[in-house]
């Protein structure tokens, strides 16, 4: 499996010597006749479609107390072989009753609220100082995806023919109280055709920007992205991948006017202006790389990093790894209740486990006492229930559960401490900044004789062997969050040693 990884890492390394972006059609609703006649794609003779075209723009629009996030997809796909008629199907992910901090594993703290001026009239958004706004809220934030359009355009004889979707085909789904897709299938899709779709994603979550990948399991001709970011919001961005993307980052303005006075002459903010480019991308697939594959694309990932509005300090947000740590302990659900008694306090004093004198021993005795009441109901989480709910259910997320076993370990006197990672499932975590977006679930380390860690999770076996954690949760990168000190890196994939 690793010489697969290793072959796949060293294809992509190198850029395409036959393919070209430099004549790229960047004008929707009129392929090219080049574009209709084409059969193959000379740089992956084996690909069944390729991407032609991939055009994103990010637009702010200000509001007197807040903004307004447009995302713009223009798309062009070419169908080569009958399989490649499976772009025919577009699936739109979006969010809806998001809210500062309850978009980041349902966590709620005082460090996930922003800070907005309540100063309305026409002095809301003006270049001045002036005294810092006392009013500090949280925002709620939803999503919609409108303006959908697509066609297929097919080669008849001469003749291309073009048939457009109609928005039957559009249809709506609820994945959970915080995601949404929207799904539809472009009709008259087969080997020949190009497909064409655009849509706009309205959203008022203004202060979590959409990841975006420029390759995919297709190869991809040209895709490009553009973000012009009012100054007053401030990004941390990662560009990843192994085909790199090309880059620009240059000061510009955004025209707006304020909404309580129509009449009032425009008025302009200063932006960031992000332009991304990737040109001539391979094909990324999963094939000899088990974990998520996005870990290999091209593309970028973001976490807001300090936000302001005019008369207003500065408020770092997810600014270090130390802020971070800080949110998640001082969160109501999750650091809180660390401390909190546990609700199996009385039966662990009847079995006497605070008696076991091997350390090891006692967390394995937490641990199997812990499971005989709840069973891990196969999900990871980053938000525990409250552990009376947990125990009433019987079962929970590793989430719910761990927290009862940190509570349990402290009545016998262990010592222990949350763990953040993102599972391997998911990718990996921003080397380049902090974020607490990514953070996906927490495990439970434990402090042995020494000062020696050891770790363990709801998800693991029931006999609670301290380190024998799945596969999924053996990441190079996870924290360990300690009240009243700095957290610590730790490597879990170290953990891992094959058996003999």
């Amino acid at each position: 499996m690793k010489l697969r990884v290793i072959k796949l890492l060293a294809l992509l390394a190198f850029p395409f010597l036959t393919a070209s972006a430099a004549d790229v059609n960047m004008k929707f609703g009129k392929p090219t006749q080049e574009e209709m006649q084409m059969t193959t794609y000379d740089a992956d003779p084996q690909a069944d479609a390729v991407v032609l075209c991939r055009l994103t723009d990010v637009e702010y629009t200000v509001q007197t107390s807040s903004f307004l996030t447009d995302y713009r997809e223009k798309v062009r796909i070419k169908v080569l072989k009958p399989s490649g008629a499976r772009f025919a199907k577009v699936v739109v992910p979006y969010l809806m009753n998001m809210s500062v901090g309850g978009d980041m594993g349902g966590l709620r703290s005082s460090f996930m609220t922003i800070p907005m001026d309540r100063i309305s009239g026409s002095s809301a958004f003006q270049e001045q100082d002036g005294p810092m706004s006392d009013g500090v809220t949280g925002f709620e934030g939803d999503e919609s995806v409108e303006d959908i359009k697509a066609t297929a355009f097919n080669l008849e004889g001469s003749k291309v023919v073009k048939t457009s979707m109609k928005k039957s085909a559009i249809t709506k789904t609820k994945i959970d109280d915080n995601n949404y897709q929207i799904e539809f299938t472009i009709p008259e899709v087969k080997q020949g055709t190009v497909i064409e779709y655009e849509y706009r994603v309205h959203s008022s979550v203004f202060w979590q920007l959409h990841d975006w990948y420029a390759q995919c399991d297709i190869p991809v001709v040209y895709a490009k992205l553009d973000m012009n970011i009012p100054n007053y919001l401030i990004f941390n961005i990662e560009d990843q991948g192994i085909q790199r993307l090309t880059y620009t980052v240059t000061k510009g303005s955004l025209k707006y006017k304020i909404e309580s006075d129509p009449l009032a002459n425009p008025m302009y903010v200063n932006t960031n202006h992000y332009v991304y480019v990737g040109r001539d991308l391979k094909a990324v697939t999963n094939e000899g790389y088990p974990w998520n594959v996005l870990d290999l694309c091209a593309g970028i990932t973001t976490e807001l990093k300090s936000y302001r509005l005019p008369g207003m300090n500065q408020m770092d947000y997810a600014s270090s790894w130390d802020k971070v740590d800080q949110m998640i302990l001082n969160s109501e659900e999750l650091g809180k209740r660390l401390t909190d008694h546990s609700p199996l306090a009385d039966e662990i004093n009847a079995a006497g486990i605070k008696d076991i004198a091997d350390q090891r021993e006692r967390v394995a005795a937490v641990f199997r006492l812990v499971m005989n009441h709840v069973k891990w109901n196969g999900k990871y989480a980053l938000c525990p229930a409250p552990t009376a709910e947990t125990l009433k259910k019987g079962e929970g997320t590793n989430a719910d559960i761990n927290l009862l076993l940190i509570q349990s370990l402290a009545e016998v006197g262990i010592i222990s401490a949350p763990t953040i990672l993102r599972t391997r499932d998911l990718g990996m975590l921003p080397y380049n900044f902090p974020s607490l977006r990514k953070v996906s679930t927490f495990m439970v380390c434990v402090v042995l004789p020494g000062g020696k860690k050891g770790f363990v999770d709801a998800s693991a076996r029931a006999d609670g062997v301290i380190d024998d954690l799945p596969p999924i949760m053996l990441v190079e990168r996870a924290r360990v969050l300690y009240n009243g000190r700095k957290g610590e890196w730790v490597n879990l994939q170290k953990l891992y040693a094959p058996k003999k």
